[in-house]
């Protein structure tokens, strides 16, 4: 009896449901930092050079993911995805596993990509006590990107 690649299925559906968010990320407009500065509302408690980091780094984080080395990884691992269902829907099993591996290269090479990226943010932020938790949130974010993509 011939096995089925239940498995292959999952990680390519969660792989595909991982890859949209990130398209229409890449096909949305990045946004100047007057609309971001507008955007911006006045918090209780938060000075003005608070608020300047935020625009800073937010704006630093939106450049960074509309690079074109960013966006060639988005569309290149969307491909894999798309190759690789392909691949399982023909029953080429081999071949949808070797698309898949390679996905998984990629996106851990975007992971590495994407945290050097929210470190080069984090050290516009001139606060010190923003800069630590800016600093943490941005580690959450790349580690919760690296378990996806082991998991996706």
């Amino acid at each position: 009896m011939k096995k089925k690649p239940i498995y292959l299925w999952v990680l390519l559906i969660l792989s595909a449901l991982i890859s949209v968010p990130s398209l229409f990320g890449i096909v949305s407009p990045l946004p100047s930092k007057e609309a971001l500065r507008t955007a911006q509302k006045q918090v209780a408690g938060v000075n003005a050079q608070q608020l300047e980091d935020q625009l800073n780094y937010t704006y630093r984080v939106a450049e960074a993911s509309h690079s074109i080395f960013n966006v060639a990884l988005i569309v290149l691992s969307t491909i894999l995805v798309v190759v690789a269902i392909v691949f399982l829907v023909r029953k080429n099993l081999q071949y949808a596993n070797y698309t898949y591996v390679g996905y998984v290269l990629l996106a851990i090479i975007g992971s590495i990509y994407g945290y050097v990226g929210l470190q080069d943010a984090v050290q516009l932020v001139q606060d010190e006590s923003m800069r630590l938790t800016v600093s943490i949130g941005s580690k959450a974010v790349s580690i919760f990107g690296s378990l996806s993509t082991v998991v996706g």
